[in-house]
């Protein structure tokens, strides 16, 4: 569904006192996204996997070619593969739209 598009990833909050916190945008595509299980798969664009804290809630928006979306959850796991530098990313809550809609953007089989 939004495979290929480009996505920043940002740091919203940490969980873990350990954590330092990094303001910082990664730059990632999406690789695949599970509707079902609300689950992104991004290919990290940068060579620095372990600058992704599994300790964090992020912000990750996603440019398609007719909006900016963004969503909130945090990252389950990172590794290397042969496609790259991967996260698996945990959506809560659904989609918004950037331009201030309070409401999830209706995906094909819903939110709730």
């Amino acid at each position: 569904m939004y495979e290929g598009n480009p996505v920043d990833l940002q740091m919203e909050k940490v969980i873990s006192a350990d954590v330092i916190f990094d303001d910082a945008a990664h730059h990632c595509q999406v690789f695949k996204y599970d509707l079902e299980e609300d689950y992104i798969y991004l290919q990290l664009k940068e060579d620095d996997l372990t600058a992704i804290s599994l300790d964090a809630k992020y912000q990750c928006y996603i440019s398609t070619k007719k909006e900016l979306l963004y969503c909130t959850g945090s990252v389950k796991e990172r590794f290397q593969s042969e496609h790259g530098n991967m996260i698996v990313f945990k959506i809560e809550n659904g989609f918004y739209n950037v331009s201030g809609i309070k409401r999830p953007v209706k995906r094909k089989y819903g939110l709730e």
